[in-house]
């Protein structure tokens, strides 16, 4: 075997296993909406979220979560309510049987509201919040799974009001009660 049949053999060869590295080191990920209350009048809790693995049975959790949004509007009166927020953690997972999966783990989240009455009168507050999550999670195949999840937790929050007055509040226990998920694992 000549050098350059050799050079090339040597890169193609380095070619193809740098592309094998590269798909075996994809990590497995998660994307999925949670409901913690199905209220078709608009007061519906929900997020949306995206899991990552970091390591084995460890991943990497955001969510995206809404408590509401509303408007309504008379001859005489506007009103506009927003809720929503975003959260960051990491869960250990467990596996109990094939299917069942027990996971948990710290969350910080950060919400937000906005609330107007006309133009008179309007309320801004912002809610940091620590939590712990526990949940389980059936997978039914490789690809969609459905899954429980609760978060007890501790909340500080800051209200302003247009009139310049603040509200100052502490609150704990669990930020809801049970939310139901449907996973696409991919």
């Amino acid at each position: 075997m000549n050098f350059r049949s050799y050079s090339i053999s040597i890169l193609v060869l380095f070619f193809f296993s740098t592309q094998l590295t590269a798909q075996s080191a994809q990590k497995p990920r998660e994307v999925g909406l949670q409901f913690s209350s199905l209220d078709f009048d608009g007061g519906s809790g929900f997020s949306a979220f995206y899991k990552k693995q970091l390591k084995e049975n460890v991943y990497r959790r955001i969510r995206l979560f809404s408590g509401g949004l509303s408007f309504s509007s008379t001859e005489e009166t506007f009103i506009f309510n927003l809720n929503a927020g975003i959260a960051i953690g990491r869960e250990k997972r467990k596996s109990l049987d094939p299917k069942l999966v027990f996971y948990q783990g710290p969350e910080f989240s950060a919400g937000f509201s906005v609330s107007a009455i006309d133009e008179d009168e309007m309320r801004f507050s912002i809610k940091p919040a620590f939590g712990w999550v526990f949940g389980l999670q059936h997978n039914f195949n490789e690809r969609w799974a459905v899954n429980l999840e609760t978060i007890p937790g501790a909340s500080i929050s800051v209200e302003s009001f247009s009139e310049g007055e603040s509200v100052f509040s502490f609150n704990a226990g669990f930020n809801n009660l049970v939310s139901l998920g449907l996973v696409r694992k991919f």
